[in-house]
């Protein structure tokens, strides 16, 4: 996410984040939002906490030549590694050491130019946090028009986010003409998972479809079990209910 794009048509809702009298950017580190899932590294990359970075899985998970991936991914090559093979695409022509940070992969989405990061610290990122965007709301009515077996309302919900993505190159990201609902099904929910990537959709997706555990499971993230789908409620509040509120499954 860039500056110039910030309260764009293209974004719905977004939290402001801004220096003021209060809050100077000489002495201030910005949105927190931005600083938690910063590089986490060392020297010029010291640039956050490192949380929510992308997986190898995700990486994966974008189809041959969408520009989104390198929009999403922030890469750094490990030692030894052919640079060809993991291109390092940080965008402000800074040099990549990739022995000074810790992940392969970092938020590219969070990441801003060194001459916008504040005095005080590199953790400093003036940077609005969108909450709702477009393409989110293309996605869910293709979701829902899929559903309820509006096949062609679907496909060009699902279009307009993948002609979006690929821009002026037609050879990439063909247009979905399947009309078979669980293929659609799969193509609507492949393109939340790389156009909402890193923007904390893909958990709550994953459990709202019923396949949290099965997905996980297959990542290697074992300790999710059935039960988690839903929190358990307060035994307090189920203890002063009378026997009204009863407790979520196998808590």
């Amino acid at each position: 996410f860039r500056e110039s794009g910030e309260n764009s048509s293209e974004s719905i809702f977004e939290l402001q984040c801004t220096a003021t009298a209060a809050l100077p950017a000489s002495t201030s580190i910005g949105s927190q939002y931005a600083e938690v899932q910063g590089v986490r590294g060392s020297g010029d990359w010291d640039l956050g906490w490192g949380w929510n970075c992308p997986t190898p899985l995700l990486a994966a998970a974008f189809e041959e030549g969408d520009p989104r991936k390198d929009e999403t991914l922030l890469y750094f090559l490990k030692p030894g590694e052919n640079p060809e093979s993991i291109p390092e695409n940080t965008p402000y022509g800074e040099k990549p050491i990739a022995q000074d940070v810790l992940n392969r992969y970092y938020n590219k989405k969070v990441y801003t130019d060194p001459a916008k990061r504040r005095q005080f610290s590199k953790h400093g990122h003036w940077m609005n946090i969108r909450i709702i965007r477009l393409a989110e709301m293309y996605l869910i009515a293709a979701e829902a028009a899929n559903e309820l077996g509006n096949t062609a309302e679907a496909q060009n919900y699902l279009e307009a986010v993948r002609n979006r993505a690929r821009g002026s190159n037609a050879s990439v990201l063909p247009k979905v003409t399947t009309t078979d609902q669980t293929k659609l099904r799969d193509a609507i929910r492949h393109e939340r998972r790389v156009e909402l990537a890193v923007e904390w959709d893909r958990f709550y997706d994953l459990v709202r479809w019923g396949v949290a555990k099965d997905v996980l499971h297959a990542a290697g993230k074992t300790g999710y079990q059935d039960r988690h789908a839903l929190l358990p409620l307060p035994q307090a509040e189920v203890d002063k209910s009378n026997g009204v509120l009863i407790q979520n499954p196998n808590y």
